[in-house]
């Protein structure tokens, strides 16, 4: 069966991937992997859920209230950390980090090359590092289990919800089914409360408004800046966000970059300089506008 992405959630690297430390990333959730990716979504490591051991989530309040060089040699584990196991050790270096309660690490350990080791990241935020890790502890359960139809007795991968040889429900699936109705009920959710906050605001195109409050301008400004988007040829985008770790600096002293998304790539970078001027607009190494001129267009 083809892979599928079942749940994804924002992270920074702590320690166990060949990238640096703090490092934006993303893990996703697939039937069959665990994978933690780049910003751009290139696959930097990819675990087998049948070879991932024990999943558990932490904060930085927790580690300070326990002596972390014993931590850091793996000494509780279990008494602590339950299912979490000795494998903490990779959470050693905490001591060096400022203490957040709001940080939470999400902790895997898993089997490669009949080895114990170990990856950490961790996220803002109690309720993404505390819920995904919830969901992947069930997902890698599920992928562990003989999972074969009760009905005819065909294999099944845990994305189905229905056996695709006789049509019986699977149970062993129908909690996934739940979680995928919840996380698809929040984003619902969200997207009314967008919309809500979108007519109330006096017909300002959405675009405008997301640069204003991601970049930080004024409305003016704003406009300014989704002209020249227009001119080459952006229309239309459903978001950006700030990559500071990446692009801030790259143009010039003081200048910063967003990426944006649009129906073509995640992936459209927009500088600006320390008044919040266009440096230039790119896509792929390749420049669409720079020094107030339009080099190319998107088709």
């Amino acid at each position: 069966m083809k892979e599928k992405e079942i749940l994804r959630v924002n992270a920074k690297h702590y320690e166990g991937l060949s990238v640096r430390e703090e490092a934006s990333c993303i893990l996703k959730i697939t039937n069959y992997h665990l994978q933690y990716c780049d910003i751009r979504g290139q696959v930097i490591k990819e675990i087998s859920l049948k070879d991932i051991i024990n999943v558990g989530v932490i904060n930085d309040k927790h580690l300070k209230e326990k002596n972390k060089s014993v931590i850091g040699r793996g000494i509780t584990g279990g008494l602590l950390f339950g299912g979490v196991g000795l494998v903490l050790g990779g959470l050693s270096g905490t001591g060096t980090k400022q203490i957040n309660e709001d940080v939470q690490y999400i902790v895997v350990n898993y089997k490669e090359d009949n080895e114990n080791k170990v990856i950490s990241v961790y996220v803002n935020g109690a309720f993404s590092g505390a819920s995904f890790v919830k969901k992947l502890n069930h997902i890698v359960n599920l992928s562990k289990e003989e999972n074969k139809c009760p009905n005819c007795g065909k294999e099944y991968n845990i994305s189905e919800f229905k056996c695709s040889n006789c049509g019986q429900v699977l149970k062993s699936t129908k909690k996934l089914k739940t979680i995928f109705g919840i996380v698809i009920g929040i984003v619902i959710f969200i997207v009314f409360i967008a919309i809500i906050g979108l007519s109330v605001s006096n017909g300002t195109p959405k675009e405008v408004n997301i640069i204003k409050r991601i970049a930080n301008v004024e409305k003016d400004q704003a406009i300014t800046i989704n002209e020249i988007l227009k001119d080459v040829g952006i229309e239309s985008f459903d978001d950006m966000y700030a990559d500071s770790e990446s692009l801030d600096g790259f143009e010039g002293v003081g200048s910063k970059g967003y990426r944006i998304k649009t129906d073509l790539s995640d992936n459209v970078i927009l500088y600006l300089d320390s008044n919040n001027n266009v440096i230039c607009i790119r896509y792929a190494d390749k420049d669409y506008y720079r020094n107030g001129q339009v080099l190319n267009k998107f088709e």
